[in-house]
């Protein structure tokens, strides 16, 4: 059984340590690891997919590899999607693309983890519910995934909420202007966020901090940032909207590349 994570602040990272109790043979496998890659091949009997929401939908680099991934036929495949406040249509999402190569989502389950968001950040105080209840759902799920027993996809497969996530994303990088990343003084040039951005899109110099147009918006270097020194346009993380899955440390995303 292999499991495809991709994660920015920890979330996916923790979902696939509490699948790992209960699914001994599961395999971690980060997707940022086969970004050169032409094609993915899998054999497995079972397939899981551990990524979060951006804009309602799955992430792009979700998207890309789902479109490169080779999966043999009769292949059980679940996915693990994590959201602050809804799914949206993250599971239909993929499940279009796995039809596209003759496969289906069989079952799809949705968890509510504090959001990464920085302008819409999910409140500090429903944050310790989120994080106590998650190992117990997993557990369920564990044991629905054992029997490979289908399960209706969460959310919605309606256009619209692609059409809704592609203007959020176009209000950010225009109204926010979150396509201007820069760092402020307080940067040390410590290096954390060149480390931890999954695509390599950062470069820490001796006297700058740059960065590239292939930013995936999981804010993992604004949010590893251990001097919060880096502004996207007018948004700049602080006590309130600052958020790392508390079981996860910025070595664990470095380790996804």
């Amino acid at each position: 059984m292999n499991l495809y994570y991709f994660s920015g602040t920890g979330n996916s990272i923790a979902i696939v340590r509490e699948l790992q109790k209960h699914l001994k043979d599961a395999e971690p496998l980060p997707i940022a690891r086969h970004l050169g890659d032409d094609e993915v091949r899998d054999d497995s009997e079972v397939i899981g997919f551990i990524t979060p929401t951006y804009y309602m939908d799955i992430p792009n680099i979700v998207r890309d590899f789902t479109k490169k991934l080779s999966i043999k036929k009769n292949t059980f495949i679940f996915a693990v999607i994590h959201y602050g406040v809804t799914p949206g249509r993250a599971f239909h999402s993929l499940n279009e693309l796995l039809s596209e190569k003759g496969a289906e989502l069989n079952a799809g389950f949705g968890i509510a983890l504090p959001d990464n968001s920085i302008a819409l950040k999910t409140p500090i105080r429903k944050q310790p519910e989120m994080h106590e209840s998650m190992p117990r759902t997993i557990e369920e799920v564990s044991s629905i995934i054992l029997e490979k027993r289908s399960v209706p996809l969460p959310g919605s497969s309606s256009q619209l909420l692609g059409v809704n996530g592609k203007i959020g994303s176009f209000v950010l990088r225009k109204i926010f202007g979150t396509e201007r990343k820069r760092v402020t003084s307080d940067c040390t040039r410590c290096g954390i966020c060149e480390r931890v951005c999954p695509v390599n899109n950062i470069t820490v110099h001796d006297d700058n901090v740059s960065f590239g147009d292939n930013c995936v918006n999981c804010f993992a270097c604004i949010h590893w940032c251990p001097e919060r020194a880096i502004r996207y346009g007018i948004l700049k993380v602080n006590n309130k909207s600052h958020y790392t899955n508390p079981a996860v440390c910025s070595t664990d995303i470095m380790a996804q590349k």
